[in-house]
């Protein structure tokens, strides 16, 4: 059995985030605990304003957190380079976000089938697996 295949693929550990507006301090995140194993999927949902946003950009490594750490397969990604995390987004983790930021001269499969190339997987098997994903979100 493959080493990885027990770790899971994403998880946080006391996470928390804190920003700082003159002397105010608003605290978005406070010792967040979570981890999505392979195959699970999860949606972060709440109204506007909950940290939702924030969230999301420490999970992908878009920012910091001021304490706490995110793993992705047991990598700690605030300790890896910009290219490491490219990386590792790329492989492991994929975000549907409120708006979509799709590119209006692909269409959505060709879309979906950017990061798989990106990933070095072939065009044929990005298709594939493009509308595979497509459709167990509906959007076939």
């Amino acid at each position: 059995m493959n080493k990885t295949t027990n770790l899971p693929i994403l998880k946080c550990e006391a996470l928390a985030k804190t920003y700082a507006e003159g002397k105010l301090n608003v605290e978005v995140l406070r010792e967040l605990n979570f981890t999505v194993n392979s195959g699970e999927m999860i949606g972060i949902i709440g109204p506007s304003g909950s940290g939702k946003s924030t969230l999301l950009h420490l999970l992908g490594g878009l920012d910091k957190p001021t304490s706490g750490s995110v793993k992705i397969m047991d990598v700690d990604i605030n300790t890896i380079s910009e290219k490491e995390k490219g990386k590792l987004r790329n492989k492991y983790l994929g975000f549907v976000y409120q708006f979509h930021h799709l590119l209006p001269e692909f269409t959505a499969l060709e879309n979906v089938c950017m990061p798989l190339l990106i990933g070095d997987v072939s065009p044929e098997e990005a298709k594939i697996k493009a509308k595979d994903i497509l459709e167990k979100v509906g959007l076939a």
